[in-house]
């Protein structure tokens, strides 16, 4: 497919109306799924698309600049004035143009457009990716907090069992007020935890929806995620980094060096050659009054078939400093884009060794939640069974259960945030070689 029709394809996308909802409920979507849809509906993998068609046709029309250009050149004139008739000249004519001078800037135009075009290349993979690592970051929060409404749900049940054993007992005073004061603020908490959580949900299931081309979040479902990913990447490895967005300003680099070049060659003599070839004459039919000049044709001179061929030289002699602020303009914008790449090259050093260190942190508290997990439940059971029982108060049994769902949320909570170091760490690399699902 041709570049314009990608960037046709692309727009039409756009403007497409919304998925409508199936007639059996929301669609499941896997990572990918969100990741591909997302490419083709969301406005700024469109308008990368679209930058990127721009500074192809800039590229094109520069290279064309180098040609010989031709043009038809038609004129015609009448008069019945004598004192104009003698500039009453008429033409049908083919032009031909050439720039044949080595020092021209155009030359170096054409190799700046080019890099500008290669920069764009790469500016439109970055956006491609900073939509993925959106999606990404979307579809892990919603699956997470999907966890945490389930991990609610388990001990608000457990909790609210334990408040049904408790009333019977309470309304004979067999109960002091605090176990059912201290349950109820713990159900109250659990409630209050969910809320936010669902609201959260809410939120991001949304967002997510207008990404990937859904009219809202009902419309769509998550696989889940399982896999814990081994972290591939260390500062060794940092140094192989692919990032779009270092090698678009890389090719800026170079294009605006080039634009120092071309500023140069202004103070260069520009050399252009011409050939005209066709009809030129001061045709008199509608003139009522004689050409003096030519006595012997009271219609005017006739028209005439000829060519003319010519060679033009321009030398800069004197600009007042034109061409000098040109140069100095250009040296600054290189030295300018120059010192982005070298601060883009820092920031992404910075942020490599931000989500590396916190990666393993989180890998290294999900094991220890692991370990810890199965201790927690069954410690919390222990406690629960001996307050039926008698054997101990509300306190031990109600720091059990919240102890429990704390270590359960701190699991989930360092699994997902993992997963998204990770998808950080990726879209710093450039490269997409997680295997989430």
């Amino acid at each position: 497919m041709s570049k314009s029709a990608r960037v046709f394809a692309a727009c039409a996308l756009f403007f497409l109306p919304l998925s409508s909802n199936s007639a059996f409920g929301a669609e499941t979507l896997s990572l990918q799924d969100c990741i591909s849809r997302a490419e083709k509906f969301s406005p700024q993998a469109v308008i990368g698309l679209l930058k990127e068609a721009q500074a192809h046709s800039a590229a094109k029309g520069a290279q064309a600049g180098l040609l010989p250009q031709a043009s038809a050149i038609g004129n015609y004139q009448q008069s019945n004035s004598q004192s104009i008739q003698a500039i009453d000249i008429n033409q049908a004519t083919l032009s031909l143009t050439q720039n044949i001078s080595p020092f021209s800037p155009q030359w170096v135009l054409v190799r700046q457009k080019k890099a500008d075009y290669r920069a764009a290349q790469a500016e439109h993979i970055a956006t491609e990716e900073d939509v993925e690592l959106q999606v990404k970051i979307l579809y892990i929060s919603i699956l997470k907090e999907k966890d945490y409404l389930d991990k609610f749900q388990r001990l608000e049940k457990k909790l609210s069992n334990m408040k049904k054993a408790l009333i019977p007992r309470y309304s004979v005073g067999r109960v002091p007020p605090f176990d059912l004061v201290k349950i109820e603020m713990a159900l109250s908490s659990l409630a209050k935890n969910r809320e936010f959580t669902e609201a959260q949900l809410a939120s991001d299931k949304e967002s997510l929806a207008l990404i990937a081309g859904f009219k809202d979040g009902s419309q769509i479902a998550l696989k889940a995620l399982t896999k814990t990913p081994p972290l591939l990447f260390d500062a060794a490895s940092f140094g192989e980094n692919t990032n779009p967005r270092l090698l678009a300003l890389k090719r800026r680099v170079e294009s605006s060096r080039l634009a120092v070049k071309a500023a140069e060659y202004e103070r260069y003599p520009s050399l252009n050659a011409g050939l005209n070839y066709g009809y030129e004459g001061s045709d008199g039919f509608f003139n009522f009054i004689p050409n003096t000049s030519f006595p012997n044709n009271i219609y005017g001179l006739p028209l005439e078939s000829g060519w003319n061929a010519s060679l033009s030289l321009n030398l800069p002699i004197w600009d007042w400093g034109i061409i000098s602020s040109h140069i100095a303009q250009r040296k600054e914008e290189a030295a300018l884009t120059n010192s982005r790449l070298n601060l883009k090259k820092q920031d992404l050093q910075i942020q490599f060794i931000k989500w590396e260190k916190l990666a393993q942190a989180h890998l290294a508290d999900k094991k220890r939640m692991d370990e810890l997990l199965p201790q927690t439940q069954e410690a919390a059971k222990i406690q629960t069974r001996r307050y039926r029982l008698g054997a101990s108060g509300i306190l031990e049994a109600a720091d059990a259960l919240n102890i429990w769902l704390n270590t359960m949320i701190s699991e989930r909570d360092d699994y997902y945030s993992y997963l998204s170091d990770l998808a950080q760490i990726e879209h710093l690399m450039g490269q997409n070689t997680v295997d989430y699902e």
